[in-house]
């Protein structure tokens, strides 16, 4: 088929997108895209529990889910964004526990393997390896990481982390976490000794960074995929609290006491119903400034969906309430319908905000990158660097690097269902720009897109390109996908040229000098063999950079964590995530491909995800130098 086709998609090939959930911009394997079922095809008989899930579907759920109107999703959208126990507690405990009524727990077990192709992880598993004294919970110290980028212009540069770059080469894996799950998402936080983890079957968790044991766990509902943001407020008594901040796939921000892992609140952004979190939240005076992006570019593949209404939007709120102050859409004209092709379809839409954004508060401004279009109708600001201001976030100026970049998931080119025709390469901005500090005293910007191409704006001069450098053969799966970094002297940048369908591909590490674009040396990735065996065996660099003075951390496809000399990028220490491992929650747990969220230093300690929806694996890894 094209991209869409008349008849309903089966349920085998919406399960076939799962990995899509995890992908900023609505990445989707090169083999669904390319080699699709006739228009003819079904899912081949069930039997068992799975014609039960079936049956069960059809009698309580199809009528609405396969004609969604307003909030109603798609069964496409909660077959690539649901786990089995997000599917289980929306039945029992959530919106949905009224059409559940009369459901056995087994019948909605059932329903729920049916609609996710996942069986539900144990739920014991969460709070094992209990911790037996309560968390100390700060105060801050110099060897934190807080937030995505550990500092507002997203250099992902710790200076004062504890490790240095002569003691990398000692490192040795001290315990191993397992989430319930089957990825490993987002990226950890840490304030003092004290961890902040997790997103896999909606489970945050609170770890002892010594030990791993586990001082509290909070079930956020949904997948949480956003890295954990933790600052500082003051509760009603003026007294300080330390509170860690997150998103999840409904949309929802959430605010959690890191001295027990209670809710303080939770605030959905964005009424549309394919709205989500991947964004990290950032904070400044009291400010949270939470990216939304969505996947109505997935849920679009449906011809039967009304495509395309979602906005990319930054919502600023106040961190202590979850009040909301101002939301601004990336897209400042509301949707409107249009006819295209003999179809009547909405827009302007897209334009998913996937990153944390970047502030700049000396001069009041947040910088952000914006993600494709859904649609035909054209904006001028998808695929695009935009700058804000930081206290009511008017737009100050925009500078789009590719237009009419218009992409649908499962979409070839033809003009069948919701596909736009010409169809874009789908080259969104997914990683958080960097706002650098030059030695002649000027400042640049420098972004990475899925186009392979890394950018360099001037951010005084309303955005003006400085610079630009093809470093890899861009693709929907991204050539430069979740974040460059940069030690002030140095840009870091990790590309992939990972081919879906054979699940295979290079990638390599290269540093840049900010002020020109000139390549200063360029590393491939090893061709190290996978622990899980030549399938999906990918040496592509997807996951975001982290820098120490003298030394680089990028984790690989093939599930290997790698630091490099900072000065000519040799190789100095590597690890291989991708085994099984005794986790210290009393969980085998086994690594896979390392995806979205880099590594992070923090204390003296490196912590690692290792497992992705590419790749599956469910570890949280720490190392620390072995004494010599």
């Amino acid at each position: 088929m094209a991209a869409a086709r008349p008849a309903q998609l089966s349920t085998v090939a919406l399960l076939a997108l799962a990995a899509l959930a995890a992908v900023a911009g609505g990445a989707v394997p090169a083999a669904a895209a390319d080699v699709a079922p006739p228009a003819s095809s079904v899912m081949a008989p069930a039997t068992g529990a799975a014609a039960e899930g079936a049956a069960l579907y059809s009698t309580h759920c199809a009528a609405c889910h396969d004609h969604p109107v307003d909030r109603i999703p798609p069964k496409v959208f909660i077959s690539t964004t649901r786990t089995a126990e997000d599917v289980i507690d929306t039945l029992t405990l959530g919106a949905m526990r009224t059409q559940a009524e009369g459901l056995s727990a087994v019948q909605i077990q059932a329903l729920a393997v049916y609609l996710t192709g996942k069986q539900p992880a144990p739920r014991a598993a969460a709070d094992a390896n209990l911790c037996q004294k309560p968390p100390a919970v700060g105060p801050a110290s110099a060897g934190d990481w807080r937030s995505w980028g550990r500092d507002p212009v997203n250099s992902r540069f710790h200076p004062d982390s504890g490790l240095t770059a002569a003691l990398i080469p000692h490192l040795k894996l001290r315990w191993a976490f397992a989430y319930p799950g089957r990825a490993a998402f987002g990226q950890p936080a840490v304030l003092g000794k004290l961890v902040i983890a997790g997103g896999t079957a909606g489970r945050v968790f609170a770890l002892d960074l010594a030990s791993g044991c586990t001082y509290w766990s909070y079930d956020a509902g949904a997948l949480v995929r956003t890295g954990i943001l933790i600052g500082q407020i003051r509760d009603q008594p003026g007294r300080p609290r330390w509170v860690a901040w997150f998103g999840d796939d409904r949309g929802t921000l959430h605010a959690v006491d890191l001295r027990d892992g209670k809710s303080l609140w939770r605030r959905s952004l964005d009424p549309h119903p394919m709205a989500r979190l991947l964004g990290t939240p950032q904070l400044h005076a009291g400010i949270l400034y939470a990216p939304v992006s969505s996947l109505e570019e997935v849920a679009a593949a449906d011809p039967k969906y009304r495509c395309c209404s979602f906005r990319g939007s930054l919502v600023a709120l106040d961190a202590a309430t979850g009040r909301k102050i101002w939301q601004r859409y990336t897209i400042s004209r509301p949707p409107r319908p249009f006819t295209t092709h003999g179809r009547q379809m909405l827009g302007p839409a897209g334009g998913s905000i996937f990153g944390a954004v970047t502030l700049d508060a000396a001069r009041g401004r947040i910088y952000l990158g914006t993600g494709d279009s859904y649609t035909d109708a054209p904006s001028d600001s998808t695929d695009a660097l935009l700058a804000l201001n930081l206290a009511d976030g008017r737009r100050i100026w925009t500078h789009q690097v590719l237009p009419g970049d218009a992409w649908i998931l499962l979409c070839k080119g033809a003009a069948a269902g919701n596909c736009p025709s010409p169809l874009g390469p789908d080259f969104d901005f997914a990683s958080s720009p960097m706002l650098m500090q030059l030695a002649q005293g000027r400042q640049v910007l420098i972004a990475g897109s899925k186009s392979g191409i890394v950018y360099a704006f001037d951010p005084l001069a309303k955005g003006r390109l400085l610079w630009n450098r093809q470093l890899a053969h861009g693709s929907p799966n991204g050539g430069i996908l979740w974040g460059p970094a940069n030690d002030g002297v140095r840009a870091y940048i990790a590309t992939s040229s990972y081919d879906a369908s054979s699940g295979s591909g290079p990638g390599a590490l290269t540093a840049l000098d900010p002020g020109s674009g000139r390549i200063l040396w360029s590393t491939p990735t090893p061709g190290s063999p996978c622990a899980w065996g030549t399938t999906n065996c990918a040496h592509a660099l997807l996951a975001a950079v982290t820098v120490i003075p003298g030394a680089v951390f990028a984790g690989a496809m093939d599930g290997h964590i790698r630091a490099y000399d900072a000065a000519d990028g040799h190789v100095v220490w590597q690890f291989d995530t991708g085994g099984d491992f005794n986790a210290v929650n009393g969980i085998r747990g086994h690594g896979g491909a390392i995806d979205y969220g880099g590594a992070i230093v923090a204390n003296g300690v490196l912590l690692v995800n290792s497992g992705s929806m590419r790749q599956g694996g469910n570890l949280l890894l720490a190392f620390s130098p072995q004494e010599h």
